[in-house]
């Protein structure tokens, strides 16, 4: 039998099982991969952590604080498998917060997409859509108050999918702290950067540029 013809039939019969010829077939993240996903002081140059990467199944993440339910019945957390965060802050600029949420296998955090960012919308005060441009396999942005609901604050909420994970960028800017909702589009970028690296089997490097 010609290779090809050999390669192909070792391909359909192995398909079940590895989902050769697709990525239907990739492993989910694991909880150190998802942690590592997560933005940290490196990379993001000159910014300091106030909440080092932590990931880990759901129950323990909701325990330690390190995933945030939101919405009827909890509805953003349904079927999530691994859950984690990061936080970063710098003086004169907003306070950014980062959340990695991950899923059986794409299909299923496709699927939770919607839900996901309708509760997580709805905590954006006055919010506005904004621009996302092409980030992940789905994208979405607001912009409004900050979550303190103080006049003059600014609070942009990004949401990301990557594969099997969804991730969400909160940019909070007290009053007295000017920043836009590209910054927040930026940092974003640099997050789901950080997932297409491990999808790829790359230790993440992706980091914010000035």
């Amino acid at each position: 039998m010609p290779a090809r013809r050999t390669a192909a039939a070792l391909c359909a019969s192995l398909a079940l099982l590895t989902g050769c010829g697709s990525d239907t077939g990739a492993a989910p993240l694991s909880a150190k991969q998802a942690e590592a996903v997560l933005p940290d002081a490196e990379a993001l140059p000159g910014w300091n952590a106030y909440l080092d990467p932590a990931a880990y199944p759901l129950k323990k993440a909701q325990s330690i604080g390190a995933s945030r339910c939101q919405g009827e019945g909890r509805i953003s957390c349904a079927h999530v498998q691994i859950a984690g965060a990061s936080g970063l802050r710098r003086e004169g600029e907003p306070e950014l917060s980062f959340f990695i949420q991950t899923y059986e296998d794409s299909d299923a955090a496709k699927s939770a997409y919607p839900a996901v960012w309708k509760a997580w919308s709805a905590l954006v005060p006055k919010a506005r859509a904004v621009r996302v441009g092409d980030l992940g396999e789905q994208s979405d942005a607001v912009a409004g108050w900050g979550a303190s609901g103080a006049e003059g604050s600014k609070g942009t909420l990004v949401q990301v999918r990557v594969g099997d994970a969804i991730m969400l960028t909160s940019s909070e800017a007290l009053p007295d702290v000017r920043t836009t909702d590209a910054f927040a589009v930026k940092v974003a970028g640099v997050f789901a950067e950080r997932a297409e690296q491990v999808r790829d089997g790359e230790t993440p490097s992706a980091a914010l540029k000035e």
